[in-house]
């Protein structure tokens, strides 16, 4: 029997595919681009891809922004971030009724947690956390080899950890994603340079700064790699994990990585807590995949191909 899965990361962008085999092998892979603005045409796009390649799989795996819940038959989409429009959709009952094939839908940060653990940078760990840096804080933690999910299937949603009280209107530089995400990193360095005001500078730009070896960068790039280092010894403490596997896209850069350990040395060396656990931090491994191989590690778990 064709035990391969179909995984799709939908994105706000792009939808990301791939026909992925039991043991965790791509066996094709590809992306489109995310043209569909409401959830009955994205269902309908996604169908005809999923379509395409069905003598190949005996399943599908679909992972989006938001919450879905383990124990929901229906896999239904609580929020979709920037895809709001499923917010509320049975997604799973859906793409099954229109493929006929069983569907299993997994949050995109959960989803690369399980990537790195069934083919990634936490093979063998029996608890430990990625963290994917973009534009919030995405990632999950896994506690062997299954997501730990919490009551409400709300567990590893980091960006919304906060340092001050909900008041008012919720400002997003209270919360991890603005410390830790794109956007922090991006504004440390930027007021390194005095350059706050500046619009346009993408990564690569604060990038070419930082192995170039410029003062103020790397000065930046300090100031944001201390407040991800205090979260995650916060996360140490509530969590205890064996590894924290950093992703996303600005992981990739060796230099942030480089900061992050620097740093992290620094502050242990300083604490006083003799009991207080050194995290661990790596790189991700698959990052640019790891949501594909998660779908399909845990299509294939739930339904024991």
């Amino acid at each position: 029997m064709n035990a391969n899965i179909f995984s799709l990361d939908i994105g706000g962008n792009s939808v990301k595919w791939a026909v992925v085999s039991p043991k965790m092998v791509l066996l094709e892979q590809g992306s489109v681009h995310n043209r569909w603005s409401d959830a009955p045409s994205l269902i309908a796009g996604v169908s005809e891809l999923v379509a395409s390649h069905a003598e190949q799989v005996a399943g599908v795996g679909v992972c989006v922004p938001g919450t879905v819940r383990e124990d929901d038959p229906q896999g239904s989409v609580i929020g979709g971030g920037r895809l709001s429009y499923l917010d509320g959709v049975p997604l799973g009952a859906e793409l099954s009724f229109a493929s006929s094939l069983p569907v299993t839908v997994e949050n995109n940060g959960k989803a690369r947690a399980l990537g790195e653990y069934a083919a990634g940078a936490l093979r063998g760990v029996d608890l430990g956390v990625v963290l994917s840096i973009g534009t919030g804080i995405g990632g999950g933690i896994v506690s062997g080899g299954r997501i730990m999910r919490g009551a409400h299937g709300f567990a590893g949603e980091f960006s919304f950890l906060r340092t001050v009280p909900f008041e008012g209107l919720v400002q997003e530089e209270d919360e991890m994603s603005g410390t830790c995400g794109w956007e922090g990193l991006k504004r440390e360095i930027l007021r390194a340079k005095g350059m706050l005001d500046t619009g346009g500078v993408d990564g690569h730009v604060l990038f070419d700064w930082v192995n170039r070896g410029d003062e103020d960068a790397l000065r930046g790039l300090h100031e944001y790699s201390k407040q991800l280092c205090l979260w995650i010894l916060n996360l140490q403490c509530i969590l205890d994990p064996q590894v924290f596997a950093i992703g996303g896209g600005i992981s990739a850069q060796p230099a942030l990585l480089e900061a992050v350990l620097t740093t992290m040395r620094s502050t242990m060396a300083d604490l006083p807590y003799r009991e207080l656990p050194s995290p661990r931090v790596v790189a991700c491994e698959r990052a640019g995949e790891g949501s594909l191989l998660g779908l399909a590690y845990e299509a294939c778990r739930r339904s024991q191909l």
